[in-house]
């Protein structure tokens, strides 16, 4: 079983990224490009810079939950590849790994 699922958000003006427990909807960790520390520093709000910004900020947030494998479950006909695909490459490379 799978117990941590990671959710990944694309709006127009931001990016959403949350850890959740999967039995008991506890969220364990989140990252969003609207917070206030990451508005005023990041030139652009949707690039792929501020993916690689939000995967690093997850990968640590998550760590410090004592979380170190988590999964992601692709919704239908979507492709792991783009912005997404830097989130996860990036949550991988700061030492989280995907079941």
């Amino acid at each position: 079983m799978r117990p941590f699922l990671l959710n990944v958000f694309f709006s127009k003006r931001f990016i959403h990224a949350k850890v959740m427990h999967r039995g008991t909807s506890k969220v364990i960790s989140v990252a969003t490009t609207n917070a206030k520390d990451l508005r005023t520093s990041l030139p652009s709000l949707t690039d792929n810079n501020a993916c690689r910004v939000i995967g690093k900020l997850i990968a640590e947030r998550s760590k410090e939950a004592d979380v170190y494998a988590i999964a992601y479950e692709p919704r239908k006909d979507e492709r792991i590849e783009g912005k997404l695909g830097i989130v996860i490459d990036t949550i991988k490379e700061n030492g989280i790994i995907f079941v």
